[in-house]
């Protein structure tokens, strides 16, 4: 049985407000944390430059070490209340993208299915559908399971588990919670890979339907 990781105090030195995230450096000086704002303890003000604060350190997550469990030095940690965030205007511009690209795919499947030579699509398309419902939700799970956990400076899901579900097909469910959860949605590189996998996945799914039909 293992005790509770050691809590560091150190200084915010770097801050942007507008994406809510910057840099705990310790008092040491060495082995500065990625920290987010919805790592800080309920009812700490709004950070700024030159604060103390005491936290934890999670050194799984993809960017390095991050700050967890984050709070004003002498004070408790206590988990912030759940927000329900909205969609950003990108973030309807986003959802809208996807459902299009949805309904593109079902209607070259549905159209291969009923015009094509072989019945192979056909009896194979109410399991298709199932599974990528069933990819969907699973994959929308996972990323709410990451945004409790980042909330709450718990172990986080790796971004590449994330984006595999998405490749795999899971990318309808993981774009809803992306928006819905305003999760992942502010990291640009994150970003670029998610929509890198929507393409290859829509590629294959209609090269498949072509070959097959």
């Amino acid at each position: 049985m293992t005790g509770s990781p050691a809590r560091v105090e150190g200084t915010l030195t770097s801050w942007d407000d507008d994406r809510g995230f910057g840099f705990l450096t310790p008092a040491s000086g060495r082995g500065r944390a990625f920290v987010h704002i919805t790592a800080f303890s309920r009812g700490t003000a709004r950070p700024r430059v030159g604060d103390a604060y005491s936290y934890e350190v999670d050194r799984h997550g993809d960017r390095g070490p991050a700050a967890v469990r984050v709070s004003s030095v002498g004070s408790s940690w206590t988990a912030p209340r759940g927000r329900a965030p909205r969609p950003t205007r990108a973030g309807r511009v986003a959802l809208v993208v996807g459902l299009l690209l949805v309904v593109a795919v079902a209607v070259v499947v549905g159209v291969v299915a009923s015009t094509g030579p072989s019945a192979r699509i056909d009896g194979a398309l109410p399991w298709l559908v199932a599974t990528a419902v069933a990819l969907g939700l699973v994959t929308a799970a996972v990323y709410a399971v990451d945004k409790s956990a980042a909330r709450r400076g718990r172990r986080r899901v790796p971004e590449r588990v994330l984006l595999l579900l998405g490749l795999l097909g899971g990318w309808p469910g993981a774009l809803a919670a992306q928006q819905l959860l305003r999760h992942k949605t502010s990291k640009r590189s994150f970003q670029l890979a998610f929509w890198g996998t929507v393409a290859v996945n829509v590629a294959a799914v209609t090269a498949a339907s072509a070959l097959v039909g």
